[in-house]
């Protein structure tokens, strides 16, 4: 049984969406779109537009061909909780610029320091 590309497309976006903590309706919003179309976009009952896809990708600070990407799916199954956690910092540094990320870095090391 295959998966229809719709429903694996809709995935991608519902996952990065929630990695990104970002709601059906902040997404929405950042693309123009009603949260009914963000829905049917996820669920796979609607195929986006690459018009869309670019502007999904853009709001999420990914590219466009992640979005195709759907093996990282699966490989999510086998990660550790910790690797889960490292994903997720990722992920929520890309939509920031350098100069943000390197401070979020100094203070990370120098939280860490004062644990250990």
């Amino acid at each position: 049984m295959s998966i229809k590309v719709e429903k694996l497309i809709g995935s991608q976006i519902a996952r990065v969406r929630k990695e990104r903590e970002l709601t059906q309706a902040n997404l929405a919003e950042k693309i123009d779109v009603t949260v009914e179309t963000i829905s049917r976009l996820e669920r796979g009952v609607s195929m986006p537009s690459i018009k869309t896809l670019g502007a999904i990708s853009k709001a999420l600070s990914i590219r466009l061909k992640d979005l195709f990407d759907f093996e990282r799916e699966g490989k999510q199954i086998n990660l550790t909780k910790e690797e889960i956690e490292i994903r997720k910092i990722i992920s929520y540094l890309k939509t920031k610029d350098i100069n943000n990320i390197r401070l979020g870095f100094r203070i990370l090391k120098s939280i860490f320091k004062d644990i250990d």
